[in-house]
């Protein structure tokens, strides 16, 4: 996969068929979008290429809404090419691309030769989002390319989107959030050194210091999880979210996954958390006994709902 990442003396490339979006979450609504794109280009043997903000666009326009976010960057370049993406703009989202005209902003793409270009029906575009789809299919007709509008998905009568996928992340309806990604919600980050009290308790963990402020996460809790560590193997286990406060030095929400029959070191190497299913609510113990009892009932419900779950 290409990445382009400045509009700025774009080159002439291979025609192609261009999705265009914030696909800030890849949910089954984006990806719906893409796969149109993808499949499309496929037949008719294109280019498949994606336009994206490697921002939220609010990092410029309103910096103090910016949502959190439900994807890494570096997640996002990977999914993208796993569903068969040959050309990423991933583009900055800067006051010079905000002030530009619907009309300039399309001249900006012109280079990419797109014979088609594939957008949700809630797409706008332009200074202001003042262009619609609209305003894009009656450029197509004066400039030559194709238009498909997809229609938004729903789940269970609900419009699938990133900020109802963040809504539900947060108030820990992982089921449903999960359903409306069309995938188990995950948060990267790098394994840092804790207090090393798992170890001492039988129940090591790979720690990850995470920050409501920045990343969608559920409540605090014990959750079942799957941890992918960096050979790209994947190993069941269960993770606790907060400050375990049955400790009173912990001073960041971190999260604290139990990788079940595993044994190495991971420390400084970049892991993925995928959220499965919230366990019981975080709770303060009266004694480390009391807790290491907790754990070993924790790590016999998880256990079960895995074995559950691959049946």
């Amino acid at each position: 996969m290409k990445i382009i990442t400045s509009l700025a003396n774009l080159q002439t490339h291979t025609p192609c068929v261009l999705a265009l979006g914030t696909f800030d979450g890849l949910h089954r609504g984006h990806l719906d979008v893409i796969g149109t794109a993808r499949n499309l280009a496929q037949k008719l043997q294109l280019q498949t290429a994606v336009f994206t903000f490697s921002n939220h666009p609010y990092a410029c326009i309103n910096p103090a809404r910016v949502p959190v976010a439900l994807l890494s960057e570096t997640d996002k370049l990977a999914m993208l090419k796993q569903v068969g993406v040959d050309l990423l703009l991933d583009i900055p989202f800067d006051e010079q691309l905000a002030s530009l005209t619907p009309d300039a902003f399309l001249a900006k793409l012109q280079p990419l030769q797109s014979r088609c270009l594939v957008v949700g029906e809630n797409f706008s575009y332009g200074f202001e989002g003042n262009g619609n789809t609209d305003s894009l299919k009656l450029a197509g007709a004066q400039l030559g390319f194709q238009v498909i509008v997809r229609p938004l998905l729903t789940e269970h009568g609900n419009i699938i989107s990133s900020t109802a996928i963040r809504n539900l992340i947060q108030a820990g309806k992982l089921v449903f959030a999960n359903k409306m990604l069309g995938r188990t919600y995950s948060v990267t980050g790098v394994v840092a050194p804790g207090f090393k009290r798992g170890r001492t308790l039988g129940f090591p963990t790979a720690n990850l210091y995470l920050d409501r402020s920045k990343v969608a996460l559920p409540p605090a809790g014990v959750y079942a999880v799957q941890i992918t560590i960096p050979s790209d193997k994947i190993y069941a286990g269960m993770a606790n979210l907060g400050l375990n406060p049955t400790f009173t030095d912990v001073r960041q929400e971190v999260l604290e996954s139990h990788l079940f029959d595993f044994q190495a070191q991971l420390y400084g190497q970049t892991i993925r958390v995928a959220f499965a299913r919230c366990i019981r609510p975080e709770k303060k113990f009266t004694s480390v006994a009391a807790l290491q009892a907790q754990i070993k009932a924790d790590e016999t419900q998880v256990r079960s709902f895995w074995k559950w779950a691959r049946n």
